[in-house]
């Protein structure tokens, strides 16, 4: 097995976010509790598992904005304060500084 050089932080939505997510009345679909929808970042090796929330507090705002725009991409109906505190409210935050390169052929990077 071959390891990349990366932590990775794994986002999973939490109760404030998963209500946020099913306010809306339209006939898209809904978020459960039971559900895992998470978003998995790699971020520099020297943030590891002991420190990767000061890259977590350097960038939690395109985070939790391309988190809230998964769902909803209309920026105005988002929640107004969108500070350090309500993301760690509304999403657990899991790191791992070990990571299995397990896949055949090379890693395509596209912007997104």
């Amino acid at each position: 097995m071959k390891t990349i050089n990366r932590t990775i932080v794994t986002i999973i939505p939490k109760k404030p976010y998963i209500d946020w997510a099913n306010s809306f009345d339209d006939d898209g679909p809904k978020l459960y509790a039971d559900t895992i929808h998470a978003t998995s970042l790699l971020i520099p090796e020297n943030y590891d598992e002991n420190n990767y929330e000061l890259f977590m507090k350097k960038n939690y705002k395109k985070i939790f904005e391309k988190e809230l725009s998964s769902w909803m991409e209309a920026p105005d109906i988002w929640p107004k304060n969108r500070d350090y505190n309500k993301f760690k409210k509304w999403f657990e935050i899991i790191p791992s500084d070990t990571i299995f390169e397990l896949g055949e052929g090379p890693i395509v990077i596209e912007d997104y």
